[in-house]
């Protein structure tokens, strides 16, 4: 790591110690916590003197605390101008901006300063208001602060403080040209502070031109981040993939399971809703207003799974998610530590489950290995695998549940319009079952052998599908 100073010596484990103003410490005596995680006490005697900081961190460690916390206390008592806030922080996704605001709102009401969240997908005047009567800190995606500057809604000629959360994935989505447009628009000697669970790769040009004698702090590899989890690898039947799935989404427990495209994720959790498992889908392809109503149903409990690509992998804190299933697998070590990531998070224990089709298990295990985990290996050929039972899969009702992502939940927005997205519905269902009747029927007459087979499991459409012209026309979410 370029020009930075590493520390490993903390002076104190205790909140109370670490010079934070006693409105902070009353804040963090009601949410419970007295006592800093390792990065937490690694990080806020630096970032409380206003050093610029390098954190390299484990995800689930702790770090948004920390900055929410640096930051509420230097701005504490201070005065703020229209339009110029005195700190940003800067998030690849308006998921984890969300999440971002909702950790810092306690601690600036408490010291009296505001938060102004600023994302796409937002209505750009009510948070160009909201900046016109004065906040003080600011958590935005690049593109939208961007896009605010350039109305003059927003000037950052008066910011002190700039976060980069999730600094190496804000390069891996492209957004490393906005990030140092931003930075470069901030007062030089300002304070800069990068997290991020790996710190590498483009992310090396930002510190080499806008930080000044940063300190660095890592607490473990990144590699270390899926140590205290369990971790298996399940090598299945293609044609009984969603079977499997479901067995598994229909668990005691919270479950969060990852798949590489939208289609795939709104595709699995109306399979599973069809099973009588709840689960809603969350991409990036869904209206903010309801991928924030499927959040807080999920963090509410109100359904056991939520089926997700990668919008989520990274920075999203959901309490109690007991197992992450690769429903397909990741497609590097990066992607799969930040998925398995979800859970066992805070100390707690977690199960990581991979789903590998024959022609997927070389690279699962190689992913795996780079990771520096042993998993446990089984074989599922159906759903009554014994390693499905071990794991805790249940065999679902098999009777449709009410759609989740259909029903508000507490903490959504006022309005929302469900009118917009199709989603889980019995016409579909009988769609789709009508569908692979009329595919069985095609594979019996045209000869091909596993006809039977297929139709058990042709529902599934990962694997053994035909190619071949003369297939009738998918309707209604079919695959």
């Amino acid at each position: 790591m370029p020009k930075a100073r590493r520390r490993s010596a903390h002076r104190s484990e205790r909140f109370e110690d670490m010079a934070l103003p006693e409105e902070l410490l009353a804040v963090l005596a009601q949410q419970g916590l007295d006592r800093a995680f390792e990065i937490q006490e690694a990080i806020l005697p630096d970032a409380l003197a206003g050093r610029d900081v390098l954190a390299r961190a484990e995800t689930g460690s702790g770090k948004t605390l920390a900055f929410a916390l640096s930051m509420t206390a230097r701005f504490r008592g201070r005065k703020v101008h229209r339009r110029r806030p005195l700190g940003v922080v800067l998030v690849p996704t308006r998921e984890l901006a969300v999440q971002v605001v909702d950790t810092i709102h306690p601690f600036a009401r408490a010291v009296r300063i505001r938060a102004q969240l600023v994302a796409g997908g937002m209505n750009i005047d009510k948070q160009a208001e909201a900046l016109a009567r004065g906040v003080e800190i600011v958590v935005a995606t690049p593109g939208r602060l961007l896009d605010l500057a350039a109305r003059e809604a927003l000037f950052l000629d008066r910011v002190e403080t700039t976060v980069i959360d999730e600094a190496d994935h804000m390069a891996d989505l492209g957004f490393l040209e906005d990030v140092t447009r931003i930075l470069a628009a901030t007062p030089m000697g300002s304070q800069k502070m990068l997290f991020s669970a790996t710190l590498d790769g483009q992310v090396e040009q930002i510190i080499d031109r806008f930080l000044i004698d940063p300190v660095s702090h890592e607490t473990t590899p990144v590699s270390a981040a899926v140590k205290t989890m369990t971790h298996h690898v399940l090598a299945i039947n293609p044609k009984q993939k969603r079977q499997i799935t479901a067995q598994l989404g229909a668990r005691r427990g919270r479950t969060l399971m990852f798949t590489r495209t939208q289609l795939g994720a709104e595709r699995v959790a109306q399979e599973l809703i069809e099973v009588g498992v709840g689960a809603a889908a969350l991409h990036g392809n869904k209206q903010q207003g309801l991928r924030t109503n499927v959040l807080a149903g999920f963090r509410e409990g109100a359904f056991p799974v939520l089926v997700a690509t990668d919008v989520a992998a990274r920075g999203l804190h959901i309490d109690d998610v007991s197992m992450v299933v690769h429903v397909d697998p990741a497609t590097d070590v990066k992607e799969y530590v930040h998925r398995s990531g979800r859970t066992a998070r805070a100390g707690a224990s977690g199960t990581v489950v991979t789903l590998a089709l024959p022609h997927q298990l070389g690279s699962t295990r190689d992913i795996v290995q780079t990771a520096d985990v042993v998993p446990i290996e089984a074989e599922a050929a159906d759903a009554a695998a014994q390693a499905l039972v071990d794991l805790g899969g249940r065999r679902p009702s098999g009777e449709a549940v009410p759609d989740p992502a259909r029903i508000k939940h507490k903490g959504a927005p006022r309005k929302l319009d469900f009118g917009r997205r199709g989603g889980a519905s019995r016409e579909l269902a009988e769609t789709r079952r009508m569908n692979e009747e009329r595919r069985a029927s095609w594979e019996e007459t045209s000869g091909r052998p596993g006809a039977k087979a297929s139709r058990a499991g042709s529902s599934s459409g990962r694997g053994g599908r035909p190619r071949a012209g003369g297939r009738p026309p998918r309707r209604g979410g079919s695959r």
